[in-house]
């Protein structure tokens, strides 16, 4: 350097350019190699990234590879338990043929069953403990066999016992199962009078009780209890108090291979009754307006019934009478003392509840039809005679709008509750319940706090006990009086007018029989 700055200044400039670019280039040479390590260092991280990624690939993998191979052996494992299972499930159900002496066991056993339905008046067997063990409980049987535990003796009291019995009686009237079934179901009464060791074995805390027996082909020869506990639920009908005869029919048919068992429905003895009351009504009423009007057989200008045959027609189509027609319905539910009219359902109907309804149809129809007459007619152009000014007053006691306001919310709240109890509980009378708060006592509590917190609640709970005290010291001092002096001028005026009316009501029955005697008795000597 010493010698460059002693030389000429050309020679200098030179030396000094060279020198920089020697330092420029070792600078260049210094960051590449900067640079170089740096980009190796990040090369190194995304490597490691990597396999850390691929190993946790490698992890999932294997686990999904264990899981699936758990659950191919945990279907492999259900699968030989369950084919375990369908063989001893096979094995138990296999019904092994019959021969030799266990053939001939068995037919005995159904001639046996068969002698005695036809030995018993009303197709029901009556069986000891002895024979209960022989022909029900040991094996085999070649038939079902309806089983009924009953306490029918009149020292045990039990009424369901005898209802029962009735619509059993019914079931084998009606059914000729014993014979025509194949194999056939034969009926069984197990009284506890001629089986209480049987009763006793079983601890029965309640009678009736129904249960169907399936047959089989096993020789086995179980215990009583045994052989009772360990029947399928299916086959037990529990307790039949409340059952009909249909109802046991269609227990039948669900456990057997019978499904033709129909229970006749006889027509009510009442329907009988009403319906020849009301054909003499009309005959009555036919022949009175023909002698009175004097031609019998003009009755095409009567109008009024075809009125009441329009009328009854409407009734029951209100009351949906095709459906009953098409689908057969029964006339009511239960049995003795426990009638339905209403079904238990929104499925069907019973007969009694359809005429209900379209009975309270047709009568509110009517009471519009009355009060808008009785509105729209003009009393002052004819002077009322006794038998009118009677039918007005009734009509204004009977059909005044706050009586039939009043009767007409008492049937609506009616049906309301028929509704709500027979048909669709969550109703509750209009007040849907959608929440199982509105059940909760919770609920009430609370409620009645909130009331109680509002000024309407503050007023009624402060005047309750003042406000009834006082109702009851006016009733006493002033209605009461009031009260007793209408009802003495009502049966006053009563009495009147039963003695103002009895000549006028005699002179007109004296009259009629006159009238009748005049045109019988002439038509008949003419005759």
């Amino acid at each position: 350097l010493g010698d460059l700055w002693t030389s000429p200044p050309a020679m200098r400039v030179l030396a000094l350019l060279l020198l920089s670019a020697l330092l420029f280039a070792g600078s260049v040479d210094a960051k590449k190699a900067g640079s170089k390590t740096v980009h190796g260092g990040t090369k190194n991280e995304k490597l490691r990234k990597r396999e850390r990624r691929d190993q946790r690939k490698m992890a999932a993998k294997k686990r999904r590879k264990e899981l699936r191979r758990s659950e191919r052996k945990r279907r492999i494992k259900e699968k030989v338990l369950q084919l375990k299972r369908d063989k001893k499930k096979s094995k138990a159900n296999k019904i092994k043929p019959l021969n030799g002496k266990a053939l001939q066991l068995a037919g005995s056993k159904v001639e046996y069953m068969r002698s005695k339905t036809k030995d018993s008046p009303d197709g029901i067997i009556s069986m000891t403990g002895s024979a209960y063990k022989k022909y029900i409980n040991d094996g085999p049987r070649g038939y079902y066999t309806l089983v009924v535990y009953t306490a029918l003796d009149p020292q045990f009291q039990c009424t369901i016992c005898t209802s029962m019995n009735k619509q059993l009686k019914k079931l084998t009237r009606a059914t000729n199962l014993s014979e025509t079934a194949d194999p056939p179901v034969f009926f069984v009464n197990l009284d506890y009078t001629n089986a209480n060791d049987i009763f006793n074995q079983l601890n029965f805390r309640h009678v009736p009780i129904a249960i169907l027996v399936p047959p089989t082909n096993s020789t086995k020869r179980p215990s009583v209890p045994s052989f009772y506990h360990k029947l399928a639920q299916a086959y037990r009908l529990g307790s039949t108090g409340r059952l009909a005869a249909q109802d046991m029919a269609n227990f039948i048919q669900r456990n057997t291979p019978i499904q033709d068992i129909t229970i006749p429905q006889p027509m009510p003895k009442a329907y009988y009754y009403v319906g020849l009351l009301a054909l003499a009504g009309i005959a009555i009423y036919l022949v009175v307006t023909g002698l009175i009007f004097g031609n019998v057989l003009k009755y095409r200008d009567y109008t009024t019934p075809y009125f009441v045959i329009v009328l009854g027609f409407y009734a029951w189509c209100a009351g949906a009478g095709m459906y009953n027609i098409i689908r057969s319905t029964p006339w009511h539910g239960g049995h003795g003392r426990d009638i339905q009219y209403f079904y238990p359902g929104s499925g069907s109907q019973y007969v009694y509840g359809s005429l209900i309804v379209g009975g309270t149809n047709l009568a509110i129809g009517l009471v519009l039809i009355i009060l808008n007459t009785w509105a729209l007619s003009d009393v002052e152009k004819k002077p009322p005679s006794t038998f009118r000014w009677v039918g007005r007053l009734l009509l204004s006691v009977v059909f005044n709008p706050w009586v039939v306001m009043a009767l007409a919310a008492y049937i609506w709240w009616q049906f309301l509750g028929v509704y709500t109890a027979n048909k669709n509980s969550s109703y509750n009378y209009g007040a849907i319940r959608d929440h199982e708060l509105f059940d909760s006592e919770q609920f009430y509590k609370e409620s009645v706090k909130w009331f109680k917190r509002t000024i309407l609640g503050k007023f009624s709970v402060k005047n309750y006990r003042k406000g009834s005290r006082y109702l009851a010291r006016f009733y006493r001092k002033v209605l009461r009086s009031r009260v007793n002096a209408a009802t003495n001028y009502g049966s006053a005026m009563a009495y009147k007018f039963w003695n103002d009316t009895q000549p006028f009501i005699f002179e007109k029955i004296g009259d009629l029989q006159e009238l009748v005697d005049t045109r019988i008795l002439g038509v008949k000597d003419e005759l």
